[in-house]
């Protein structure tokens, strides 16, 4: 409606009070109170109608992040046929791949944890990382505790999950949570080919 009667004004403070909750730079997300959708208050608009919206304005730089929050929804949301939350083809493929990759990135790392960072030299009995007397079995129970904490610990959301305290002990936690912010970090960078969106701003 700002563009269609020329209330510039207007338009430039709703996409800059956006910017928050879709942000450009990763740190944006650690520190906004509110993220993605939720800025929109009371009805919550569904996600995918969220990204069509952006897509349809040129709402570019929202465009990774608004991708991301549609694919937390998983298969079922993303597909939606109700009203108001069909997404183009491109972009519904665009989502659904770049959901894959986040999936199979979390998948590496949680890899990484139990097999790469000399976790297995743990000591507590509690800890999924011991791998005690049974490495084989014990470091696949500690990957899928891992995964899982990640990728469903934060209804699926694998950049605000935290890993909850029963499946690491505090010693191992330190080290997994500074593994884990460097993914954080890295993977956010990399959001805008993720999610099909080139350095220069391309629709999905």
């Amino acid at each position: 409606m700002a563009i269609k009667y020329g209330f510039s004004g207007v338009h430039e403070q709703l996409v800059d009070s956006i910017k928050g909750a879709y942000p450009i730079k990763w740190e944006g997300p650690g520190t906004g109170g509110v993220l993605g959708e939720d800025i929109f208050g009371s009805p919550i608009p569904h996600p995918n109608a969220v990204l069509d919206l952006f897509m349809e304005q040129s709402i570019k730089f929202a465009l990774p992040f608004a991708a991301y929050r549609a694919a937390l929804g998983g298969f079922s949301s993303l597909t939606s046929d109700e009203p108001g939350t069909i997404l183009p083809r491109p972009a519904l493929a665009s989502t659904i791949y770049g959901m894959g990759m986040i999936r199979v990135r979390s998948a590496r790392l949680a890899h990484s944890v139990v097999c790469e960072m000399s976790l297995g030299e743990c000591r507590d009995d509690t800890c999924a990382v011991n791998i005690g007397s049974d490495p084989a079995r014990l470091r696949t129970e500690a990957l899928n505790k891992i995964y899982e904490a990640m990728v469903r610990g934060g209804e699926g959301d694998a950049f605000f999950s935290r890993l909850p305290e029963n499946v690491v002990c505090v010693n191992c936690a330190k080290r997994t949570e500074r593994a884990y912010d460097r993914w954080r970090g890295m993977t956010w960078k990399e959001f805008p080919h993720i999610f099909g969106v080139g350095e220069g701003g391309e629709e999905l």
